[in-house]
């Protein structure tokens, strides 16, 4: 018996997915979660899906609630925590220490008290330090905090560390970190966010690049380290490195959209997250855009995966092809 965390979310039903094809597994969301997106990512990727979703034993629990996690735990072999907050949203800070951070605490406490065989924890390149301009970032990267770094990253950067003094405590556990996750999800979650507005189409294109991830690729990645005999490593999971104008294009013809051509300047970014922060403070509605994700949008980045590849010897899809999957299940189209 497999625990995932976080069942619901876009790496959290794709991992349930990996794990039910194996057998047994238990899956851990919220009261009142919306299970309804396990149905159709499973119906998405395999025409059996009705049986894969009979191995499924739903728990309801939250990593805030102790003693639901260890209730969870009981028989468990390996827990897959994908549960987190993902926000760049100034009045999220306290959410996402609490849920990001607190959270993986009571995660790694259970599992040590449990006793499981290997927690792997699902962190991000948020919390991958940085290098010069033009040099890929690896896993050994050293993190550096200063102003600029956003709310998000330093949860999940405190959230390694978490899951660091569990490893010191006796815990066998495995940190997995993905860049920006394109797959099948909820609406208005993560990256689905980004893919419904490049549904609707858009003009403009911003300036920076990032990388991309398939989030089967993930599933697959956290299961094959999972059952390696590692324990205190970190991974970074990279499909492939992207401008925003590729990422933009891809999206737009995968969706039949015109592709943007005009090309964000930082002085529109600086001012539009500040008219957004602006107007979402006066209605009280989430922002639009934030100082975070401004800087994020102007940032030229890009990660190796080298690491994983030569442990795994894994293929990673592409950005198109990740594009191309979400744009088949955006249109009810399955993908077999």
């Amino acid at each position: 018996m497999h625990l995932v965390t976080g069942a619901t979310g876009i790496v959290g039903s794709h991992v349930l997915l990996e794990c039910a094809a194996r057998g047994p597994v238990r899956a851990m969301v919220r009261r009142n979660s919306d299970r309804s997106i396990v149905e159709r990512v499973f119906r998405h990727y395999r025409a059996d899906a009705d049986t894969l979703l009979t191995a499924i034993q739903w728990v309801e629990a939250d990593v805030l609630d102790v003693d639901g996690l260890n209730a969870a735990m009981r028989g468990v072999r390996h827990v897959y925590h994908t549960a987190a907050v993902v926000s760049f949203a100034p009045s999220d800070a306290g959410r996402m220490h609490r849920v990001n951070v607190t959270g993986t605490a009571n995660v790694v406490n259970a599992a040590l008290e449990s006793g499981i065989q290997r927690l792997c924890h699902v962190s991000s390149t948020a919390a991958i330090g940085v290098e010069p301009p033009g040099v890929p970032r690896t896993e050994r990267s050293p993190w550096n905090s200063d102003k600029r770094t956003s709310a998000y990253a330093l949860s999940k950067h405190a959230a390694e560390m978490e899951v660091y003094r569990g490893i010191a405590e006796g815990l066998e556990a495995v940190i997995v970190n993905p860049c920006v996750v394109i797959g099948s999800g909820q609406a208005g979650r993560s990256s689905m966010t980004l893919m419904e507005r490049l549904h609707k189409g858009s003009s403009y294109y911003p300036p920076g690049s990032n990388a991309v991830v398939d989030a089967r690729d993930v599933a697959r990645c956290m299961l094959a380290l999972a059952e390696r005999d590692t324990t205190g490593e970190r991974y970074l999971l990279v499909g492939e490195n992207v401008t925003y104008q590729r990422l933009f294009e891809l999206c737009s013809r995968a969706f039949g959209r015109t592709p943007p051509t005009r090309r964000l300047r930082p002085w529109m970014l600086h001012i539009a997250w500040r008219l957004e922060a602006l107007r979402s403070g006066i209605t009280g509605s989430r922002p639009f855009i934030t100082r975070a994700t401004a800087n994020t949008a102007l940032n030229q980045r890009s990660y190796s995966a080298e690491k994983v590849r030569a442990l795994l010897g894994h293929r990673f899809y592409t950005a198109e092809e990740a594009v191309d999957n979400v744009a088949a299940f955006l249109n009810g189209k399955n993908t077999y």
